[in-house]
């Protein structure tokens, strides 16, 4: 008897799942944007942004640096921008420790499209300067000074660490490192920071908590570039978290202009 209730659970539950994507898909289709765009970086690392609202001398932030920064190297060599990277992961404060040591040099070495590990040779370094861009060796989340569970992801490969852990099923008893977090509004107070054109967020579920925390503060960026990473998953409720989202960014302006390699997603403020 309990096996039969269980497996009808299961059966309504992937009904209830699939219709649930598939109405999520189709809200993202109705509710986009058309705008002129334009994509930097390696096909793992790389984004969609728009050109037509960044500064003379734009700020990035972003968040989730991992082993590819294709995209936040583009952005300095095509503007005269000042990037804060942020990621506490041991593997990502290397990389960017060896882009540091190679600062001057001209890429050798095309980038690897089947990676996320890209070879340090690969970024043309030749005009970036030390102080164009800061590493922020913390988590982003919506609480600043935070000592937290940081999980490893279940394939060693991997670089990306996550808060939520939804890479193991959201299950709290897989391995970690303990790290400190901070806030956006606590990066914008410490560096002076006058104004966000770019928020990236490729920050393994804890873009959930950021991103209204943001939108709390009246904390608006000109454009939110965010990975919904649990989406990945085939649990129900990151979909209807999403949507949440969603309507909190429509109803503070922000305009859905891309969805790209789903479930990456570009907004835009008015």
């Amino acid at each position: 008897m309990l096996s039969l209730f269980f497996n009808y659970y299961k059966t309504v539950y992937k009904f209830l799942f699939r219709l649930i994507k598939k109405i999520f898909h189709k809200i993202c289709i109705l509710i986009e944007v058309d705008q002129h765009i334009k994509y930097l970086g390696t096909p793992y690392g790389g984004w969609y942004f728009s050109e037509t609202n960044l500064s003379k001398k734009p700020t990035l932030l972003s968040a989730g640096v991992g082993e590819d920064v294709s995209f936040d190297i583009e952005i300095l060599n095509n503007y005269s921008a000042k990037v804060y990277l942020v990621d506490p992961t041991p593997r990502s404060i290397s990389h960017i420790d060896k882009i540091i040591e190679n600062l001057g040099k001209q890429n050798s070495v095309e980038f690897d499209t089947k990676s996320g590990n890209q070879p340090i040779e690969a970024y043309d370094l030749s005009s970036v300067q030390r102080d164009d861009f800061l590493l922020i060796k913390k988590a982003l989340y919506n609480q600043a000074d935070l000592k937290i569970k940081f999980f490893k992801p279940s394939n060693e490969e991997f670089v990306s660490h996550s808060i939520s852990n939804y890479q193991n099923q959201f299950n709290k008893k897989t391995d970690y490192i303990e790290v400190t977090t901070t806030t956006v509004e606590n990066i914008i107070n410490q560096y002076e920071v006058d104004h966000l054109d770019i928020l990236k967020l490729d920050i393994e579920g804890a873009e959930n908590q950021v991103i209204p925390d943001l939108l709390k503060k009246k904390i608006f960026p000109s454009q939110i570039l965010v990975e919904f990473d649990e989406l990945a998953t085939n649990f129900i409720f990151p979909y209807l978290r999403a949507l949440t989202i969603f309507l909190k960014l429509k109803l503070h302006s922000y305009e859905l202009v891309k969805t790209n390699q789903f479930p990456n997603f570009l907004f835009v403020k008015k």
